[in-house]
């Protein structure tokens, strides 16, 4: 069985892969760390065993969640160590995938995690095995796959992974983690480059896109807890607001941020979240207010609204009528009102207060 430790020595207490199978003969890997109640997480897009941790701070978050906890993860068909090819593509055996780790693992109850495209099989599962889910959490997910995008943004997506994996890889990059180092989107670049082939990749995209569990929500008896970004720009926060609103007693917890990914920039917000939850520690509150809107003068929403058009600061200038060190004092002064960190967030603070529509995001 292949050893999974990582290449940095963080992953030393040797995590082997393992392997279950489906009905038609499909082979699952899956593995595990720490001790304890079981806590499994459904995986999301694309995956790998063993470089969905590679990065420190994933690391980390594997650290924190296997100290805790008993924690098992897999590589969804298609994926990583699991098998790549002549599988059937369906939400039910998206669960039936769940199903078979679950037994291979002995476990007979746990705590469920399902992270974004694996939010709809982990729902499913709990609605149509009570029995086997203590409690639920689902981070950065939907019910449905239509609320991820519009069709034409799927269709130029995909087109775009067969045509030009490499282009597709640094945009899928960019987008999934706008704020992080130039180092950090090589590394996940590179993750998603060997967790599958570009086919599959826009498969399992389109596959997502046509999932839809709104008629099973009602279904769902544990204890539940929906997790998502304000400002996640792959799947946006109105798509879990309409997950928890669905799930009887179901609670929201909105955390500050635009990524989508959980574990590479604030791992610790998200495990924080997961774990309290799952222990029945109350959190004080369940969504933070809203940051107050920023004042802007009338000059520093012109420059803003031509930012998040896509203008450089010499056009700016010109359309202004003002001097380009002019145009930088005003785009400094405005980031630091907004809280941007770069083009993409001060986009999405012109959409929030109004000043473009919400389609200028990318």
């Amino acid at each position: 069985m292949p050893d999974l430790t990582g290449k940095d020595g963080r992953m030393a207490a040797a995590l082997t892969a393992r392997f279950c199978s489906l009905a038609d003969g499909s082979s699952i890997a899956f593995a595990e760390r720490g001790e304890g109640s079981a806590l499994v997480m459904v995986p999301g897009w694309l995956c790998h065993l063993e470089h969905n941790w590679s990065h420190p701070a994933a690391a980390s978050a594997l650290e924190k969640l296997s100290a805790a906890r008993r924690f098992v993860w897999y590589d969804r068909l298609g994926c990583g160590m699991s098998d790549r090819d002549g599988f059937e593509l369906s939400l039910d055996n998206d669960v039936e995938q769940l199903t078979a780790v679950l037994d291979a693992a002995g476990i007979r109850r746990t705590d469920l995690v399902g992270y974004s495209f694996g939010v709809p099989p982990a729902a499913r599962f709990a609605a149509r095995f009570p029995g086997r889910v203590n409690r639920l959490v689902l981070y950065s997910g939907f019910a449905r796959g239509t609320a991820m995008m519009p069709r034409e943004t799927l269709q130029a997506s995909t087109q775009l992974i067969r045509a030009d994996w490499d282009m597709a890889l640094r945009m899928l990059a960019s987008h999934m983690l706008p704020n992080v180092s130039s180092a950090d989107l090589r590394w996940f670049a590179g993750f998603q480059q060997v967790a599958a082939e570009p086919e599959t990749a826009a498969r399992l995209l389109e596959h997502t896109w046509s999932m839809d569990v709104r008629s099973e929500l009602a279904d769902i008896t544990a204890p539940t807890l929906v997790v998502h970004n304000r400002d996640d720009q792959v799947i946006p926060a109105s798509a879990g607001e309409e997950l928890a609103a669905a799930i009887p007693g179901a609670r929201l917890h909105l955390l500050e941020g635009n990524e989508h990914d959980p574990f590479i920039r604030d791992s610790g917000a998200v495990v924080e979240a997961i774990l309290d939850f799952v222990d029945g520690r109350p959190r004080t509150s369940a969504t933070p207010p809203q940051p107050p809107t920023p004042a802007l003068t009338p000059r520093e929403q012109e420059v803003l609204t031509l930012v998040a058009s896509g203008a450089t600061n010499e056009q700016i200038a010109a359309s202004l009528g003002i001097a380009v060190k002019t145009v930088e004092r005003h785009v400094t002064n405005v980031y630091r009102k907004v809280g941007a960190r770069g083009r993409a967030d001060a986009t999405r603070a012109a959409v929030a207060l109004q000043l473009v529509p919400p389609t200028s995001i990318a």
